[in-house]
């Protein structure tokens, strides 16, 4: 799968995303203060799941309406817990994340919306 990862967990998950064999670009890498706007654009264009901590994609896709192609929003834990829930969420949600949804994941909670679409 293919994930474009936010500033605030690109370095803690990056490498278990690449030892799982997924196709991640890191926000970091191009420019740690691009705008969430920008971000949510340079997901479309490349057709990535956003991977974040920050509720700002979410209110951007239901208030704004912006198209999106998947965004996973992880609890702010631990790194290693981090890892952990991610590895649980890939396991039991990679299907709804290829569909493009938003899924908003805690350790104890885990809520899934809908894909907002162009048409």
């Amino acid at each position: 799968m293919k994930f474009l990862l936010d500033v605030n967990v690109g370095g803690a998950l990056s490498p278990t995303l690449l030892k799982l064999d997924h196709d991640i670009a890191c926000v970091a890498d191009v420019n740690p203060r691009l705008a969430d706007s920008t971000i949510l654009e340079w997901a479309v264009k490349e057709e990535r799941a956003i991977i974040t901590t920050d509720s700002d994609f979410e209110q951007m896709i239901w208030l704004q309406e912006k198209s999106h192609y998947g965004v996973l929003r992880l609890e702010n834990l631990p790194r290693m817990e981090r890892i952990v829930l991610l590895r649980s969420i890939l396991a039991a949600y990679a299907q709804e994340l290829e569909a493009g949804v938003i899924i908003i994941a805690t350790q104890k909670k885990v809520r899934i919306g809908r894909k907002i679409t162009d048409d």
